[in-house]
């Protein structure tokens, strides 16, 4: 009475967003680690050149960094969205 090896585990059950897409939640996980290291890594931009007049590079780097990160945010809540299931789709039936 054992189960055999070509029929899943899962009684039924639908597999989770982030298995089911592997490739889109990479592409959150890529978008979210870059967003981070590239905040956080201090010498990119910590210099004392170029200077555009007396301004130090910082501060032409948050003007070009924050709005990037806004659209890169917004990318990856648009491809939060289409992992999320959509409605009806909780337990596998098909309603008609």
């Amino acid at each position: 009475m054992t189960q055999s090896s070509d029929t899943p585990a899962t009684s039924g059950r639908s597999r989770s967003p982030v298995a089911a897409h592997p490739v889109t939640s990479a592409i959150i996980a890529i978008l979210v680690l870059a967003s981070i290291f590239f905040a956080l890594y201090v010498p990119f931009y910590a210099s004392a050149t170029p200077k555009v007049g007396d301004f130090p590079f910082f501060y032409f780097y948050l003007l070009i960094y924050m709005p990037v990160l806004g659209v890169v945010m917004w990318i990856i809540i648009t491809l939060q969205r289409r992992l999320r299931p959509g409605p009806g789709a909780g337990d596998g039936e098909v309603t008609r």
